[in-house]
C-alpha cells in the first residue's frame, strides 16, 4: 500500500518478509543512538543470525510484522506485534521509524495497521515496555487505547497496557 506522509514523502508499507534480512540490518545501522536505546532499551549495533531470522520469518497469525519502504526501497519504518503464549488475546508491540521520518505520521500508520490486523485475529490488548521519557511513543500507544494502564517498570522504563478498540 502507498501512502503519503504529512510533508509528502511517499512510503509502501507492506508485511514483512523473510528476504528483508540485509535491508532491516541496514536500517539499524542508519538509526541514530537515541533511536536504537529507545526501541530495544540498551545499545545494539548489529542483529545476529537467529535475531534476523526471528524478526523476518513472521508467521503472520501469532507474529505480525509490516515495514515501510520509502522509493529508493530502503526499510524506514517497522512495527510489529507478538502474541504472548501465556496469554493469546496479549500481544507485545514495537515500532521504530528512522529519525528523518519521525513526527510525520508514519508510527501512527503502523499502529493503526497492527491494531486492525491484531482486532481480526482476536489479540485484545498490546503490551509495550518503553522508556519513561519517550512521549512520543507513549502518545502512540495511548492513541490505539479504549482503556490505558501505564506502570513504571524500574531502570527508567514503563510498562504500558492498552486495550484495543474493537
Amino acid at each position: 500500500m502507498e501512502h503519503t506522509l504529512r510533508e509528502g514523502t511517499r512510503v509502501w508499507v507492506r508485511p514483512i518478509d523473510r528476504d528483508d534480512k540485509a535491508a532491516l540490518s541496514a536500517g539499524l545501522g542508519e538509526l541514530s543512538d537515541l533511536s536504537v536505546y529507545r526501541r530495544f532499551l540498551t545499545p545494539k549495533p548489529s542483529f545476529s543470525a537467529s535475531e534476523l531470522r526471528y524478526l523476518t520469518e513472521v508467521d503472520g497469525r501469532d507474529h505480525v510484522a509490516f515495514v515501510a519502504e520509502d522509493v529508493r526501497g530502503r526499510l524506514v519504518a517497522v512495527g510489529r506485534w507478538v502474541r504472548l503464549a501465556d496469554d493469546p488475546s496479549t500481544a507485545e508491540a514495537a515500532i521504530v521509524v528512522a529519525d528523518h521520518l519521525q513526527g510525520l505520521g508514519l508510527g501512527s500508520l503502523l499502529a493503526d495497521l497492527l491494531a486492525r490486523r491484531a482486532v481480526c485475529q482476536d489479540v485484545r490488548r498490546f503490551t509495550a515496555t518503553m522508556l519513561s521519557d519517550n512521549p512520543p511513543a507513549h502518545r502512540l500507544m495511548a492513541r490505539l487505547a479504549t482503556h490505558l494502564d501505564r506502570r513504571h517498570a524500574g531502570w527508567g522504563a514503563d510498562e504500558m497496557v492498552v486495550d484495543l478498540a474493537a
